[in-house]
């Protein structure tokens, strides 16, 4: 009680000007906390023309160029169970292009479609085409042994195998080719292997088809449909038909053996037609991070840590506090550089630093690929926590250290 009088009375006291000639600074500053920083580091975005040397070719077939198959086998996506067509049409062409990246076709490449189904957004229901494309981009592709197919889009996404991580590919990018046309389409499926394609499917073409090039006679339409165009045929038809050949994921016993042939203009087959732009291996793991282990809340600590890119693109790092905030996404650095954040706790206890790294593949400004996963963690303690002292309190101690007399007249003890 006689300290708070004490108080009073010296709040009016503090008009004098004992203090003025004193500057003392506050002792605890508000730290403004690191936020997600992008840079603009914005490529062209132009789509590289197709090359002027581009000689017409009548027929091509992915399946036999010059007597080599760079395709893989026909599967069965089960389709009166699950519509998991999307993820089985992306793989069916990602699977080729893997085979012709790597220039070596006798490699078994077989991704897992059930990876996509129970980890991303898909679901037996469906999915669209561009969404697929984005999500194989950004989390990569595991092999069909690391998580067979169930042709169930409730199987936990935890059931992959233990090491998935080190399977990890993913694709720099994926381009949509323009709406219609027909001689792009053609050009792209020679120059980057088997294109990923949607189309609309009709009760003459589905459950059963026993063959022959497909020309729509039914009105039924039942579902839109996602498959993989491997090749083309230009002298099938009068002047300016001809027909795709496509791959299929209805198992073998439908069409022929699994593949079908579809004339040019039926069922909307060249409104959505990508292709795919080269490998992308996620970032290793990062180094666990440095900086000081121990400190008082309310001061500012500085922590890095380095990563490389099997690719040698740029990264972009994102620490996490262990106290429910993170530092958002920092970057770019290069591949290898070290980088660094600074951040405060507000309270004692004990916090576990981690980081992780995504690498920026480009062209856009927020054109990222695949994450890698968290750093061991770096242990900081906060054993102390100081108090926060008003600035009434921090005068008043100063007057009873400068004026001691006041104590004994106060009776303070």
């Amino acid at each position: 009680m006689k300290k708070n009088i004490a108080l009073l009375l010296f709040s009016i006291f503090l008009c004098s000007s004992i203090l003025s000639a004193t500057s003392t600074a506050l002792p605890f500053q508000a730290v403004s906390k690191p936020v997600a920083t992008f840079e603009n580091n914005k490529l062209s975005s132009t789509v590289s023309e197709f090359s002027n040397s581009y000689q017409s070719v009548e027929v091509w077939d992915w399946r036999d160029v010059d007597g080599v198959d760079w395709t893989t086998p026909i599967q069965d996506q089960i389709q009166d169970q699950c519509g998991s067509c999307w993820a089985f049409g992306a793989l069916g062409g990602l699977e080729s292009t893997y085979k012709i990246w790597m220039n070596d076709p006798e490699l078994e490449v077989d991704f897992s479609e059930q990876y996509i189904l129970s980890c991303s957004s898909g679901s037996c229901n469906g999915w669209f085409l561009p969404s697929t494309l984005s999500w194989i981009k950004h989390n990569g592709m595991i092999s069909e042994t690391c998580m067979p197919y169930e042709a169930d889009d409730t199987v936990p996404c935890e059931s992959k195998c233990e090491d998935w991580r080190e399977e990890l590919i993913g694709i720099k990018n994926y381009v949509r080719l323009s709406r219609g046309d027909i001689n792009a389409i053609q050009e792209a499926l020679i120059e980057y292997g088997p294109l990923p394609a949607t189309m609309e499917v009709y009760g003459d073409l589905y459950p059963e088809w026993n063959g022959g090039v497909y020309q729509q006679n039914s009105d039924e339409y039942i579902f839109g449909h996602v498959i993989t165009i491997v090749g083309f045929d230009d002298t099938w038809g009068s002047e300016d038909e001809g027909y795709w050949i496509c791959k299929n994921s209805w198992g073998e016993d439908w069409g022929e053996n699994g593949w079908f042939r579809i004339a040019y203009g039926e069922c909307n087959i060249e409104n959505s037609v990508y292709y795919l732009t080269g490998l992308n291996y996620p970032p290793n793991k990062p180094d666990q991070p440095t900086g000081q282990s121990t400190g008082e809340p309310n001061q500012e600590y500085t922590f890095s840590s380095m990563c490389i890119d099997p690719d040698n693109d740029e990264l972009y790092y994102k620490f996490d506090w262990g106290d429910g905030n993170h530092s958002g996404w920092l970057g770019p650095f290069e591949s290898g550089e070290s980088v660094a954040a600074n951040y405060s706790w507000e309270s004692k206890g004990t916090y576990l630093v981690t980081v992780k790294t995504m690498d920026f593949i480009g062209p856009e400004v927020y054109d990222f690929g695949i994450e890698s996963e968290w750093s061991d963690p770096l242990e900081v303690a906060m054993p102390k926590e100081n108090k926060k002292i008003s600035f009434l309190e921090l005068c008043f101690n100063y007057f009873i250290d400068s004026f001691p007399i006041f104590t004994h007249v106060l009776a303070f003890r």
